[in-house]
């Protein structure tokens, strides 16, 4: 179930054709199919576009556009996303370059990003992936597989000289000698303040912050480029296993690598909280961060106020979204109730 507004995508589809003739004005007519739009996660939307033009030219693309009214985030810039994906995957990286970023709003109502439609499948983030679909049903020699890609994907992100790429100046911002630790968890402490919406949140997450606050390292790690939504479900795996795809680059920021590993681990650990289990192909949580330190190349900083920043800034998210979903008749007592963020946050800040 979405958390945004319905959008007319026979309204988009009219203004896609009639922005294709301002994007290739010698291709010819363009002719849109009808727009397919997949059950897809709780931020941005995806549509599926199939265009066809004079002289049988065709094109298989995605569409990415904001939410229609209200979302998770205050505000999107797909413009910095789909500039920041160029570069990274004309780093040679597995990121999907948009064939464009059209940034007025004028033709489908918002800004939006064209890109090219990339062969994989996808984990169900939505579900109960560990237990049931493709990838539970996958020997634990795939399963292994695809981990270790994962891996692999966020390392090469990670040692990606963004100086040198530009990508302080794509994103915006650039950190300075020290402190962005802190004033990242400023930030996340403001967004869960307008998260809230004035109806307040389960007090572990005030707890969370405090600790964190408290508990902020002294020293900060060097920085990288952070992917910053690093999960199983935002990447497209191809028949191999391997990874055929990264996406959404919409929390991207340089900073410390430690970020984007507790971000991964915290959410894969809620899903197992779930699930209770893993996969038998998947290494555990001291494997994993075996494993990545040897991908990075540098010995990595103790994970656990990294983890509990993850399931802040996870919990914060979440009580944006069961706001959203109130407003739509959804009951949001599970919020308050025992769930795998609130307990992971509390044993966390806890332990």
């Amino acid at each position: 179930m979405g958390i945004s507004e319905p959008r007319d995508l026979d309204a988009v589809r009219d203004g896609l054709a009639r922005w294709c003739a301002h994007w290739r004005p010698g291709a010819g007519t363009a002719r849109v199919a009808p727009l397919e739009q997949p059950l897809t996660g709780l931020s941005s939307e995806t549509v599926f576009v199939e265009i066809d033009w004079d002289g049988d030219d065709h094109t298989s693309a995605v569409l990415r556009l904001p939410p229609h009214g209200e979302g998770l985030f205050p505000r999107y810039d797909l413009g910095m996303q789909g500039r920041l994906q160029a570069v990274v995957a004309g780093a040679g990286l597995p990121a999907v370059a948009p064939l464009a970023v059209e940034e007025d709003p004028g033709w489908l109502g918002a800004p939006f990003l064209l890109m090219p439609r990339v062969a994989g499948r996808v984990v169900r983030a939505d579900e109960p992936y560990l237990r049931r679909g493709w990838l539970a049903e996958a020997t634990p020699g795939e399963q292994a597989r695809l981990h270790a890609a994962v891996l692999d994907a966020l390392a090469a992100i990670h040692r990606l000289d963004w100086e040198a790429l530009g990508c302080g100046a794509v994103l915006g911002t650039a950190p300075g000698a020290g402190g962005w630790l802190g004033a990242q968890l400023d930030r996340w402490e403001a967004y869960l303040g307008w998260a809230e919406g004035g109806e307040g949140a389960p007090p572990v997450f005030a707890q969370g912050v405090r600790w964190c606050r408290a508990h902020l390292p002294r020293v900060e790690p060097p920085p990288s480029l952070l992917w910053g939504d690093v999960q199983l479900g935002n990447v497209l795996v191809g028949d191999d296993m391997g990874v055929a795809a990264v996406l959404d680059f919409e929390m991207a920021a340089v900073g410390p690598a430690e970020v984007d590993l507790g971000w991964y681990l915290t959410l894969h650990a809620m899903a197992v909280d779930r699930c209770r289990g893993d996969l038998p192909g998947f290494p555990g949580h001291d494997a994993t961060v075996a494993a990545y330190q040897d991908r990075l190349g540098r010995p990595l900083a103790d994970l656990r106020w990294y983890e509990a920043f993850a399931a802040l800034r996870s919990g914060a998210i979440l009580v944006r979204a069961a706001r959203l979903l109130a407003r739509l008749g959804v009951d949001d007592s599970w919020l308050t109730g025992a769930n795998p963020t609130v307990e992971r946050l509390g044993s966390l800040i806890e332990g």
